[in-house]
């Protein structure tokens, strides 16, 4: 009997022997559940976040440089979380009409992205803008498209037409661009911006969507001037 427990304490030693202390496991043979989570950023908000500024590191707290906000047809402002800001930005893209807009607030600046949609010649067109919200000056743009013709109306996404609109300020109460046709400029007729070679008509849909997409946020720039 005494020898049948010296020979089952000794197996058991054996096998206490063999065991690796928890602390001292290889990186490869630990869990998902115990490495460290890595949430990341999704697309849309490193979107977001590279047009308010191109030097952010991948990996940052959103909320700790954005302040979203939402504005509704009647002009109302109204504060709002970061998964609202972003699933409303999604539906602009996504939705031929959309009542609610998104405001994203770049934190300790006076700037702001406001997003605006129109209908080019082969379907919907939208941009992001970049604006001074106390001088009403664009700071950026950056327009994107459906199915816009490549290398016509696709050109509405090259910096040599987008930069047109930067640096100038927006009216809000008529409208601030114009599609340059060769005419006689008249000083009420607003910044002149030359058109897309061979894409009239996405050219001046992208000058009408700035226009009437601006003043949609005439209720929310009009309070914080």
């Amino acid at each position: 009997m005494r020898a049948f427990w010296i020979i089952g304490l000794l197996i058991i030693l054996f096998f206490s022997c063999k065991e690796k202390p928890k602390g001292t496991i290889p990186d490869s043979e630990k869990t998902i559940k115990d490495l460290p989570k890595n949430e990341g950023l999704s697309p849309v908000q490193k979107e977001i976040l590279n047009f308010a500024d191109s030097t952010f590191s991948g990996r940052v707290d959103m909320d700790a440089l954005i302040a979203f906000k939402k504005i509704d047809a009647q002009g109302i402002t109204t504060d709002i979380d970061m998964n609202e800001g972003i699933l409303l930005y999604k539906e602009l893209i996504k939705s031929n009409t959309v009542e609610v807009l998104p405001i994203f607030e770049v934190k300790n600046t006076n700037s702001a992205i406001l997003s605006i949609k129109g209908k080019g010649f082969g379907g919907a067109i939208w941009a992001k803008v970049l604006v001074d919200i106390k001088t009403l000056e664009i700071k950026k743009i950056e327009f994107d498209h459906k199915s816009e013709t490549y290398g016509y109306g696709s050109a509405v996404t090259q910096s040599t037409f987008e930069n047109q609109f930067v640096g100038t300020k927006i009216d809000l109460d008529k409208n601030s661009f114009t599609l340059q046709q060769n005419m006689e400029r008249r000083m009420d007729d607003g910044v002149y911006v030359d058109g897309i070679s061979g894409a009239t008509i996405t050219s001046a849909a992208a000058i009408q969507m700035v226009n009437l997409g601006l003043k949609k946020y005439k209720g929310y720039l009009v309070h914080n001037r």
